[in-house]
């Protein structure tokens, strides 16, 4: 028996319809939000129609190679599109989201055609000043996406086993569907694993790399005249290693977090160094979490290569504060591993009232600071929400001065 065609009609006419009005609604929205709807009922539904057609699309993240699997790219959609939503860029008391900032930046760019209409030269001070203004908001929105991705990245990555790294690119536009669409490219790095010998063994120690808001991915390097005398070589910049041991330690000594969140405090404290402790003969960089102080990664130079070794918790022997708590507790290496105390957990769940005088020890030894992780929470995004300006000026460092900044944005929407 022949099949029954079907004779029902698409109607996408309803449902771009109804795109609409929900674009609409929510312009209106973040235009009350940003307290600049005051000339809402100035336009006609001509120019509204042509805000909704501006309006920038995000498409699903795309593989670019092998290394990429379908449950990664999964993840990273999945989360993008949660971030795409989050407000982030702070105006007074409010926040906005990327969305929000595509939303003002198809109202900015036609109340400068609105203008240019009205006083009929579309090179007019008030127009060229209007173009400035939907240009930066432009810029902030696509800073904002790529920030979205860029915290999945440096989440998933890890040296031992791979990276990845993101390229932004406008989708073909077609006479069918004028708005402009931005495609999250996203790729695969494989780890770098490479055998250094130290005192006649072989351990593997893997290249520390990060994604790259400008450049897709670069991998880490540190400038020799930091080094001091630890490096007596001619280059001027040497790459950058860690071994999996310390990896292990960064695992077993900040318990409380789990492996994005070990990813991300391993990029947020490598990513810039610009200096290092010098300390019993080692060579030691602070690792901090919410900006507070918890270890050091030791670092060693082998074969003009920057080497971490190992990683060693605040109150271990080998670091400033460790050996000052040995001397006032006379606690031994092995006392430090008994008692637990060479672990974040321990800290942040440590009774400061019920154990005071254990308490004034630690304060007295250089330790008080890490007391202001009790109220913290070690999920990942909690730790990238609470640096988000860090990871903005990163994502924008090397950017003309156009970029816009968040103590900028107040001033762009006064006079939208």
């Amino acid at each position: 028996m022949a099949r029954k065609k079907n004779n029902r009609k698409k109607k996408p006419a309803q449902q771009a319809n109804g795109g609409y009005k929900k674009f609409i609604r929510e312009l209106y929205d973040t235009l009350r939000l940003a307290g600049i709807d005051q000339m809402w009922d100035e336009n006609t539904d001509a120019d509204k129609h042509l805000m909704y057609s501006m309006r920038i699309r995000i498409q699903n993240p795309v593989a670019c190679n092998e290394l990429v699997s379908s449950a990664e790219l999964k993840r990273i959609a999945m989360q993008t599109k949660r971030y795409y939503r989050e407000p982030t860029v702070e105006r007074k008391k409010d926040k906005f989201s990327a969305y929000q900032l595509m939303l003002l930046y198809c109202y900015l760019a036609v109340r400068e055609q609105v203008i240019a209409r009205n006083l009929g030269n579309k090179n007019d001070p008030v127009v060229l000043e209007r173009r400035e203004h939907k240009n930066k908001m432009l810029d902030q929105f696509g800073i904002n996406c790529i920030l979205g991705h860029f915290r999945i990245m440096i989440q998933l990555g890890s040296p031992d086993y791979k990276y990845f790294g993101l390229a932004l690119r406008h989708a073909a536009i077609y006479k069918e569907n004028p708005s402009m669409e931005m495609v999250p490219d996203i790729y695969g790095i494989p780890a770098e694993k490479k055998i250094i010998c130290l005192d006649g063994h072989k351990r593997p120690a893997y290249r520390l790399g990060k994604p790259d808001g400008m450049e897709i991915f670069t991998w880490s390097v540190t400038a020799a005249n930091i080094l001091g005398d630890a490096y007596t070589g001619d280059k001027e910049k040497l790459d950058i290693y860690i071994q999996s041991h310390a990896l292990k330690r960064m695992a077993q000594r900040l318990d409380l977090l789990k492996r994005p969140a070990i990813n991300y405090a391993l990029w947020e404290n490598t990513i810039t160094i610009t200096s290092f402790v010098h300390h019993r003969g080692k060579l030691l960089l602070p690792v901090k979490i919410y900006d507070i102080k918890i270890g050091y990664l030791v670092a060693e130079v082998v074969d003009d290569v920057l080497l971490f070794k190992t990683f060693l918790f605040i109150t271990h022997n080998f670091t400033p504060e460790g050996d000052t708590l040995r001397r006032i507790t006379g606690l031994g290496k092995e006392d430090i591993s008994y008692w637990k105390i060479d672990r974040l957990s321990t800290f942040v769940n440590l009774d400061t009232g019920k154990y005071r005088a254990l308490t004034e020890l630690f304060e007295q030894a250089g330790l008080a600071d890490i007391f202001q992780l009790k109220d913290k929470d070690f999920d990942v995004e909690q730790m990238q929400e609470a640096n988000l300006d860090g990871l903005m000026r990163y994502i924008q460092r090397g950017k003309n001065a156009d970029t816009i900044q968040k103590q900028e944005f107040e001033a762009l929407l006064q006079n939208a």
